[in-house]
């Protein structure tokens, strides 16, 4: 078990290498996507490049509405700054969360009815320690 914040850790670079060589569609997590989808801005064609790019463009100062002051290498920062339901749901299918944990965990986002919430309810169910923890298997 990963104890340690720097331990938890990953660059957003390495971590994008990792959920590259992961499976693009999941039955759960497209599922949930079908039933609540992202309603404007969909430039992609799976969770799989939507997260692979979000994560990689972390280390750059980015462009337009997505602009920062300082390049974020910290992928457990942006994973906790996530507001893609699906998204989060795909990673720890991807990465092979017990189905059960995940089903919970997408059941209680789609019980939600304020959109807003939705991405701390699911973090609360699939931490960045668990995500981590998967992601070094």
């Amino acid at each position: 078990m990963l104890t340690s914040p720097v331990e938890d850790d990953f660059s957003t670079v390495e971590f994008a290498r990792r959920l590259r060589a992961l499976a693009a569609h999941l039955p759960l997590s497209d599922a949930f996507e079908r039933d609540l989808p992202q309603l404007r801005g969909t430039w992609w064609t799976s969770q799989r490049e939507h997260m692979v790019r979000w994560f990689e463009s972390q280390d750059s100062h980015g462009s337009g509405a997505y602009s920062r002051r300082a390049r974020n290498t910290s992928a457990r920062t942006t994973y906790n700054r996530l507001l893609a339901p699906a998204a989060i749901l795909w990673m720890a299918e991807a990465l092979g969360e017990d189905r059960a944990v995940v089903e919970a965990a997408a059941d209680a986002a789609r019980a939600e009815t304020n959109a807003r919430k939705r991405p701390a309810l699911l973090r609360r169910h699939l931490p960045w320690s668990r995500i981590a923890e998967l992601a070094r298997a």
